[in-house]
């Protein structure tokens, strides 16, 4: 006897993914626009940059705050799709004054990708359940 996922369950399960992706994306961006927004811009020095698990790196800069303290600050930015800044580099930097430990570093589009790809990912992830779903039950409703 052949056994098969539900299609309600496979449904709901992708659904349910989608949504933890859509969550991590929507927090990824709110949090960069929060920095870019509310924070302060100001210039750094890269002062650190360590490489985690499956490569991904993340940024330390040193940087002055506006009542000048010096603070070393890591990128809210974590990545491993390109190279990350070398120590010694230059850096604009935003901060949040409440919080000058978090620190975002400009990098153009690819400050960006991570959220925008866990969003993209959340939309592939809805279209592919409700696409499986309706064919796993295509024959069920016709007679």
């Amino acid at each position: 006897m052949k056994q098969s996922v539900h299609p309600k369950l496979l449904l709901t399960a992708t659904l349910l993914l989608a949504l933890v992706a859509y969550a991590v994306g929507v927090f990824g961006l709110s949090e960069r626009q929060h920095l870019l927004t509310r924070g302060v811009q100001t210039d750094g020095v890269v002062v650190g940059v360590d490489v985690g698990v499956k490569g991904i790196k993340s940024v330390e800069a040193r940087f002055t705050t506006l009542d000048d303290q010096v603070i070393v600050g890591r990128d809210v930015h974590k990545t491993q799709w390109f190279s990350a800044n070398e120590i010694g580099d230059r850096v604009t930097l935003h901060y949040d004054p409440r919080e000058p430990e978090k620190i975002l570093i400009h990098r153009g589009f690819w400050m960006w990708s991570n959220p925008l790809f866990m969003l993209a990912g959340g939309a592939f992830l809805c279209g592919l359940g409700v696409f499986i779903y309706k064919h796993s039950t295509a024959g069920q409703f016709s007679s």
